[in-house]
């Protein structure tokens, strides 16, 4: 039995409502790979807005404390 087989047998055991935002999630990602990215290209050209060559460097923990914030979930 491959990786694959052995979590889908586990996600068959969760509750109907579980399987389907774990399906809605995979289904997000494999889009977003499909895309090449995980961010839409309106959340990109945010991401983009906030690159100044003048600031300085922000700390990879705050970059990642701002962007949960901004997208929760």
């Amino acid at each position: 039995m491959t990786k694959l087989d052995l979590v889908l047998a586990r996600l068959r055991q969760l509750p109907p409502d579980r399987q389907e935002a774990i399906a809605e999630e995979i289904d997000f990602w494999l889009e977003s790979e499909a895309r090449g990215s995980a961010f839409t290209d309106e959340q990109w050209a945010e991401i983009e807005l906030t690159f100044d060559d003048d600031q300085e460097e922000i700390p990879h923990e705050q970059v990642v404390a701002e962007m949960r914030a901004k997208y929760p979930g």
